[in-house]
């Protein structure tokens, strides 16, 4: 028996926080196109179940796209079955749409989630038999799902739960929408595959001497927090044995690097250097990157973070260039100098001597000074 774990997928993401409108509708499409490639994926390697942990949708209002895709999915491969198991991001109208959409009531693959623990006995198509058991949590019922799971300890069990890990006991963050899971409430009670959503990082770790937890992650990344490998988890259950594996497969996987420009002078240095740790790294033109300088520079140096972009999204998808440079200051240099430059570094270094200012903050001033006293810079 193969299931895929998969969660955390928010399709409808509006996507305009990293993205300009033209590539914002590009990665909210590719994201449905994901959703759709992995149901491919499991109708050609026999897969015979899709756990969905929650955050299907992004926003409680769906479009009729993102609706539909996910609607056709089901209905068209009725040999997979859906376990689908809300999130906080989920509305329950998506339910009521699916409804009226087919003019009848859900179909037999699709298996749903309430408040209180549900489960279902499933048969793969090689006749290996699971328990497949869920439920929503919320701020109310929280407490008393921990209290109440109880499994049959003799069968192979998975558990879907949507929330947020913590080692202590559940409940909710002050403030947020999401409940925390206590991992160590569900420890000794009969799970052999915990399955999570709502971080969007892949994890996989030892639950306790029989079973295993997880979070799959995110599918697709959608901004720069969200860097790596993006995938599925597929579980194969064979001989009373179950084994997981994260699967990478996102259309563009996003990168933060750093590189070191201290020996760069010039802009195109820079570039040049930037290209090259891509290379190593791997990047290829379809992928996100954010781009960390480090290192230190001369003061007359002084890097455009807009213009090396601009070059650099010639070649791949979308790259930031962040600054993280600092100038190196030879303060003998300017201990004798009468200029106006001179006694500029001279004042900031002695508020540096009296822990009026840190190094970095010292070095910082520094720098912007000398360029604005060399007409390089001007104030806003």
């Amino acid at each position: 028996m193969k299931i895929i774990h998969t969660a955390d997928l928010h399709l409808d993401s509006r996507m305009n926080r990293h993205f300009d409108d033209a590539k914002a509708a590009q990665r909210k499409n590719e994201l449905l196109s994901t959703f759709q490639n992995i149901v491919h994926y499991a109708v050609s390697n026999g897969v015979d179940a899709i756990l969905i942990a929650g955050d299907l949708f992004d926003m409680r209002s769906i479009s009729a796209t993102a609706r539909d895709v996910v609607i056709s999915a089901v209905v068209n491969n009725p040999g997979i079955t859906f376990f689908y198991l809300r999130g906080n991001h989920d509305a329950g109208s998506f339910l009521n749409d699916f409804r009226e959409r087919i003019h009848g009531n859900l179909p037999e693959n699709l298996k749903l989630f309430g408040e209180t623990w549900t489960t279902y006995p499933f048969r793969g198509s090689d006749g290996t038999e699971v328990l497949i058991t869920g439920a929503e949590v919320t701020k109310d019922n929280n407490s008393a799902l921990e209290a109440s799971l109880a499994l049959n300890q003799a069968k192979m069990n998975i558990v879907m739960l949507h929330g947020q890990e913590a080692d202590s006991a559940g409940g909710h963050d002050v403030g947020s929408d999401f409940a925390v899971i206590p991992i160590r409430a569900y420890r000794n009670r009969g799970i052999d595959y915990l399955a999570l959503g709502h971080i969007h990082q892949p994890k996989i770790a030892q639950l306790d001497a029989r079973g295993t937890y997880s979070y799959c992650g995110c599918p697709e990344g959608r901004g720069f927090d969200e860097i790596g490998p993006r995938g599925f988890n597929l579980l194969t259950i064979e001989d009373g044995h179950l084994d997981v594996r994260f699967v990478p497969f996102a259309q563009r996987i996003i990168y933060d690097i750093s590189v070191d420009v201290s020996t760069s002078l010039t802009n195109d240095d820079a570039i040049a250097l930037i290209r090259e740790e891509m290379e190593n790294a791997g990047i290829l033109a379809k992928d996100l990157v954010k781009v960390r300088l480090v290192g230190e520079t001369e003061l007359d140096v002084h890097f455009d973070k807009a213009y090396i972009a601009h070059i650099l999204n010639d070649t791949y998808y979308l790259v930031r260039v962040k600054d993280g440079t600092r100038p190196r200051i030879d303060y003998d240099k300017f201990a004798a100098d009468m200029s106006l430059k001179g006694e500029y570094v001279r004042m900031v270094k002695a508020a540096a001597d009296r822990d009026e200012l840190s190094e970095s903050e010292a070095s910082e001033m520094i720098a912007l000074g000398i360029r604005l006293l060399s007409g390089e810079e001007r104030l806003s």
